[in-house]
Protein backbone atom coordinates (compact mmCIF):
# COMPACT_ATOMS: atom_id res chain seq x y z
CA UNK A 1 0.00 0.00 0.00
CA UNK A 2 1.51 3.36 -0.98
CA UNK A 3 2.30 5.89 2.04
CA UNK A 4 0.33 8.44 2.11
CA UNK A 5 2.18 12.03 1.52
CA UNK A 6 3.00 13.54 5.15
CA UNK A 7 1.17 16.46 5.91
CA UNK A 8 -2.11 14.88 4.29
CA UNK A 9 -5.27 13.01 5.94
CA UNK A 10 -7.33 10.53 4.13
CA UNK A 11 -11.37 11.50 4.33
CA UNK A 12 -11.34 8.35 6.35
CA UNK A 13 -8.87 9.44 8.67
CA UNK A 14 -10.27 9.71 12.21
CA UNK A 15 -8.16 12.69 12.17
CA UNK A 16 -9.27 14.20 9.07
CA UNK A 17 -12.83 14.84 7.53
CA UNK A 18 -15.70 13.49 8.82
CA UNK A 19 -18.15 11.66 6.94
CA UNK A 20 -21.64 13.86 6.54
CA UNK A 21 -24.38 11.83 8.04
CA UNK A 22 -27.45 13.26 6.32
CA UNK A 23 -30.15 11.54 8.59
CA UNK A 24 -28.00 13.06 11.46
CA UNK A 25 -27.93 16.59 9.42
CA UNK A 26 -31.77 15.89 9.57
CA UNK A 27 -32.38 15.48 12.92
CA UNK A 28 -30.23 18.38 14.19
CA UNK A 29 -32.00 20.75 12.06
CA UNK A 30 -35.73 19.33 12.82
CA UNK A 31 -35.23 20.12 16.20
CA UNK A 32 -33.19 23.20 15.98
CA UNK A 33 -36.73 24.24 14.05
CA UNK A 34 -38.81 23.03 17.23
CA UNK A 35 -40.20 20.33 15.22
CA UNK A 36 -41.02 16.99 16.69
CA UNK A 37 -40.96 13.83 14.41
CA UNK A 38 -44.48 13.63 14.48
CA UNK A 39 -44.99 17.18 13.36
CA UNK A 40 -42.70 17.18 10.71
CA UNK A 41 -44.08 14.16 9.57
CA UNK A 42 -47.89 15.76 9.53
CA UNK A 43 -46.55 18.93 7.98
CA UNK A 44 -44.19 17.26 5.00
CA UNK A 45 -46.17 14.69 4.18
CA UNK A 46 -43.98 12.10 5.24
CA UNK A 47 -44.74 9.08 7.37
CA UNK A 48 -43.09 9.13 11.19
CA UNK A 49 -41.17 5.60 10.15
CA UNK A 50 -40.03 7.10 6.94
CA UNK A 51 -38.46 10.04 8.54
CA UNK A 52 -37.24 7.56 12.05
CA UNK A 53 -35.40 5.62 9.06
CA UNK A 54 -33.41 8.14 7.37
CA UNK A 55 -32.48 9.74 10.84
CA UNK A 56 -31.38 6.56 12.39
CA UNK A 57 -29.29 6.09 9.06
CA UNK A 58 -31.19 2.92 8.02
CA UNK A 59 -32.63 3.92 4.94
CA UNK A 60 -31.12 6.56 2.24
CA UNK A 61 -33.79 9.17 1.08
CA UNK A 62 -34.22 10.21 -1.78
CA UNK A 63 -33.50 13.82 -3.43
CA UNK A 64 -37.00 14.53 -4.12
CA UNK A 65 -37.53 13.04 -0.44
CA UNK A 66 -34.32 15.56 1.10
CA UNK A 67 -35.91 18.42 -1.02
CA UNK A 68 -39.19 18.10 0.33
CA UNK A 69 -38.02 17.89 4.24
CA UNK A 70 -35.62 21.00 3.23
CA UNK A 71 -38.58 22.88 1.83
CA UNK A 72 -41.03 21.74 5.06
CA UNK A 73 -38.10 22.60 7.57
CA UNK A 74 -37.34 26.45 5.42
CA UNK A 75 -33.93 25.50 4.88
CA UNK A 76 -31.28 25.26 1.68
CA UNK A 77 -31.06 21.93 0.57
CA UNK A 78 -27.35 21.86 0.78
CA UNK A 79 -27.50 22.81 4.57
CA UNK A 80 -28.85 18.91 5.04
CA UNK A 81 -25.10 18.04 3.75
CA UNK A 82 -23.34 20.25 5.99
CA UNK A 83 -20.78 18.28 8.48
CA UNK A 84 -22.84 18.26 12.02
CA UNK A 85 -21.52 20.57 14.54
CA UNK A 86 -19.40 18.60 17.37
CA UNK A 87 -19.95 21.95 19.86
CA UNK A 88 -22.91 24.36 19.38
CA UNK A 89 -22.10 27.34 21.40
CA UNK A 90 -24.96 29.74 20.79
CA UNK A 91 -28.64 28.05 20.54
CA UNK A 92 -31.84 30.45 20.10
CA UNK A 93 -34.89 29.25 20.65
CA UNK A 94 -37.82 31.78 20.49
CA UNK A 95 -41.21 30.85 22.49
CA UNK A 96 -43.03 28.03 21.62
CA UNK A 97 -40.78 26.46 19.80
CA UNK A 98 -39.22 24.46 22.73
CA UNK A 99 -39.15 20.86 22.95
CA UNK A 100 -41.88 20.16 25.66
CA UNK A 101 -42.73 17.71 27.89
CA UNK A 102 -45.67 17.25 29.97
CA UNK A 103 -45.31 14.96 33.52
CA UNK A 104 -48.19 14.72 35.78
CA UNK A 105 -49.47 18.34 34.71
CA UNK A 106 -45.90 20.09 35.03
CA UNK A 107 -44.62 21.33 32.06
CA UNK A 108 -40.98 21.24 31.21
CA UNK A 109 -39.41 23.36 28.68
CA UNK A 110 -36.00 22.37 27.45
CA UNK A 111 -34.29 25.57 26.28
CA UNK A 112 -30.88 23.88 25.85
CA UNK A 113 -31.33 21.23 23.17
CA UNK A 114 -28.35 19.87 21.25
CA UNK A 115 -26.37 20.95 24.70
CA UNK A 116 -26.09 16.99 25.36
CA UNK A 117 -22.68 16.06 26.81
CA UNK A 118 -22.33 19.81 28.44
CA UNK A 119 -22.15 20.78 32.07
CA UNK A 120 -25.67 22.94 31.77
CA UNK A 121 -29.06 22.09 31.80
CA UNK A 122 -31.43 24.78 30.90
CA UNK A 123 -35.18 24.13 31.81
CA UNK A 124 -37.97 26.27 32.04
CA UNK A 125 -41.01 24.63 33.94
CA UNK A 126 -44.30 25.52 34.85
CA UNK A 127 -46.31 23.37 37.86
CA UNK A 128 -49.72 24.05 37.76
CA UNK A 129 -51.60 24.17 41.09
CA UNK A 130 -51.30 21.67 43.73
CA UNK A 131 -48.75 20.17 41.61
CA UNK A 132 -45.13 19.40 43.23
CA UNK A 133 -41.92 17.00 41.88
CA UNK A 134 -42.84 13.94 43.22
CA UNK A 135 -43.42 12.56 47.10
CA UNK A 136 -39.88 11.60 47.00
CA UNK A 137 -37.39 14.00 47.95
CA UNK A 138 -34.22 14.02 44.13
CA UNK A 139 -30.83 13.72 44.74
CA UNK A 140 -28.10 14.01 41.97
CA UNK A 141 -24.68 14.96 41.26
CA UNK A 142 -23.85 18.72 40.67
CA UNK A 143 -26.00 21.91 41.66
CA UNK A 144 -29.37 23.66 40.85
CA UNK A 145 -30.04 27.29 39.99
CA UNK A 146 -33.84 28.50 40.55
CA UNK A 147 -35.29 31.05 39.09
CA UNK A 148 -38.79 32.42 40.06
CA UNK A 149 -40.38 33.78 36.80
CA UNK A 150 -44.05 33.84 37.67
CA UNK A 151 -46.03 32.62 41.00
CA UNK A 152 -45.11 31.20 43.97
CA UNK A 153 -42.82 28.24 44.53
CA UNK A 154 -42.59 26.31 48.36
CA UNK A 155 -38.48 23.97 47.49
CA UNK A 156 -37.46 22.13 50.00
CA UNK A 157 -33.93 21.51 50.26
CA UNK A 158 -32.53 18.83 52.87
CA UNK A 159 -35.70 19.22 55.04
CA UNK A 160 -35.68 23.33 54.88
CA UNK A 161 -38.27 25.06 53.02
CA UNK A 162 -37.79 28.05 50.87
CA UNK A 163 -40.52 29.93 49.59
CA UNK A 164 -39.55 32.00 46.43
CA UNK A 165 -41.55 34.61 44.76
CA UNK A 166 -41.24 36.30 41.02
CA UNK A 167 -37.53 37.43 41.27
CA UNK A 168 -36.23 35.29 43.66
CA UNK A 169 -33.46 32.74 43.24
CA UNK A 170 -32.04 29.85 45.26
CA UNK A 171 -28.49 27.76 44.36
CA UNK A 172 -27.86 24.48 45.69
CA UNK A 173 -26.01 21.16 45.68
CA UNK A 174 -27.93 18.81 44.35
CA UNK A 175 -26.66 16.17 46.19
CA UNK A 176 -28.87 17.32 49.34
CA UNK A 177 -32.66 16.10 48.90
CA UNK A 178 -34.39 18.55 47.62
CA UNK A 179 -38.15 18.63 45.93
CA UNK A 180 -40.97 21.77 44.88
CA UNK A 181 -44.27 22.05 45.33
CA UNK A 182 -46.97 24.84 44.12
CA UNK A 183 -49.11 25.67 47.47
CA UNK A 184 -51.12 28.25 45.48
CA UNK A 185 -54.08 28.22 43.26
CA UNK A 186 -52.28 29.78 40.55
CA UNK A 187 -49.68 28.22 38.11
CA UNK A 188 -46.38 28.62 39.09
CA UNK A 189 -43.27 28.94 36.36
CA UNK A 190 -39.44 29.22 37.64
CA UNK A 191 -36.23 28.84 35.48
CA UNK A 192 -34.04 26.05 36.10
CA UNK A 193 -30.54 25.59 35.60
CA UNK A 194 -28.71 21.96 36.41
CA UNK A 195 -25.07 21.64 36.37
CA UNK A 196 -24.05 18.22 36.76
CA UNK A 197 -21.01 16.78 38.76
CA UNK A 198 -20.48 14.67 36.00
CA UNK A 199 -20.78 15.33 31.76
CA UNK A 200 -22.53 12.01 31.70
CA UNK A 201 -24.72 12.32 34.31
CA UNK A 202 -28.52 13.54 32.81
CA UNK A 203 -29.84 15.21 35.88
CA UNK A 204 -33.09 15.75 34.08
CA UNK A 205 -34.10 12.39 33.37
CA UNK A 206 -33.91 12.21 37.52
CA UNK A 207 -36.25 14.71 37.80
CA UNK A 208 -38.28 14.05 34.76
CA UNK A 209 -38.91 10.49 34.03
CA UNK A 210 -42.37 8.91 33.82
CA UNK A 211 -43.53 8.08 37.30
CA UNK A 212 -44.48 5.17 38.21
CA UNK A 213 -48.16 4.20 38.70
Amino acid sequence: MDKQPAGQRSFFDPGGFKPVSVGQRLRESRIEHGFSIKALAEKSGLSVNTLSLIENQKTSPSVNTLVQLAKTLGIPLASLFEPLREDPQIIYTKKGQRREMLMDGICVEDCGLMLEGTPLQPFVVTVPKGRCSGEQPIIHTGHEFIYCLSGIVHYSVAGKKYCLSMGDSLCFGAWLPHQCVNEQDEPASYLLLMAPGDNKDMPGEVHFSPREE
